[in-house]
């Protein structure tokens, strides 16, 4: 394998689609398990990859070099070679987040900010959201018994399970990090946005369906918002751009193969 993406489970993934739609270098996927991982970044018998769940913090300790920015976040989603063949890894999941959100017009900018989920995307945009100037920030987790705050570099966050999101109903940006949502579960919702009235922005991580039942209820509510589709296909073009030494050269794709694949999970959902 030259290029590709390594996980515990690419059995749904669309990065291939993605990276082989810019015509540069052809693309696998590759399920490991964690004896398997560990062979092949011992063997460095690649060029490039992307990483997805659950391995995005057991492939550090692997790199030569670590980004500032993947250090900060505490995860790496992209692997890649240097002239001197020294492993390289950085996060680019962070500027796939702030390319959807700014390509749909939301700006987190002194606002609250509610991010449902604390796995390693929420580590992504919270450092993300921080960097953006928010001015108040709230994590929910079902794994939180009762409240308390936390702070991680600069940024502080209050932490809170579901129930006390009662206490939060003037939170302005509100963002799904978790795959509730996700196809076939399509109908699945951790809230309703309708109990966030000061609300003027939603993310959704998920990115199949395109329309979620957290979107549509913006859509229904008139809020502007952004798809996790728009976050996935920039971060892989941002990956690719580690890949092939170009930098933001392929960042020009992203809308182009954001609608193809678009129309096909409309049609399909």
């Amino acid at each position: 394998m030259e290029y590709g993406s390594i996980g515990q489970n690419m059995t749904y993934s669309y990065s291939k689609i993605i990276h082989e739609a810019l015509g540069a270098y052809p693309y696998e996927l590759r399920s490991l398990e964690a004896e398997e991982l560990n062979a092949l970044l011992e063997s460095r018998d690649f060029k490039g990859l992307s990483v997805t769940i659950p391995y995005k913090k057991t492939v550090i300790p692997y790199c030569d070099h670590l980004s500032q920015l993947a250090a900060e976040i505490g995860a790496v989603n992209c692997l890649y070679f240097d002239e001197n063949h020294e492993l390289h890894g950085t996060n680019t999941d962070y500027t796939g987040f702030l390319y959807a959100i700014d390509t749909a017009g939301i700006s987190v900018r002194g606002r609250k900010v509610v991010i449902l989920g604390n796995g390693a995307t929420c580590q992504t945009i919270k450092k993300a959201v921080t960097d953006r100037g928010a001015s108040e920030l709230v994590v929910a987790s079902r794994k939180v018994e009762t409240s308390f705050e936390t702070s991680t570099g600069s940024s502080t966050c209050l932490m809170v399970n579901y129930e006390g999101l009662c206490d939060h109903a003037d939170a302005e940006i509100i963002i799904n990090a978790t795959p509730v949502g996700m196809y076939p579960s399509v109908s699945d919702c951790l809230i309703d946005l309708g109990a966030f009235p000061c609300c003027k922005g939603v993310f959704d991580v998920v990115y199949n369906p395109y329309y979620t039942a957290l979107i549509k209820q913006a859509v229904d509510l008139n809020i502007p918002f952004a798809s996790g589709l728009s976050m996935l296909v920039a971060q892989a073009t941002a990956a690719a751009g580690y890949f092939m030494g170009k930098g933001s050269f392929y960042e020009k794709e992203n809308e182009r193969i954001i609608s193809m694949l678009k129309r096909e999970f409309v049609q399909n959902n």
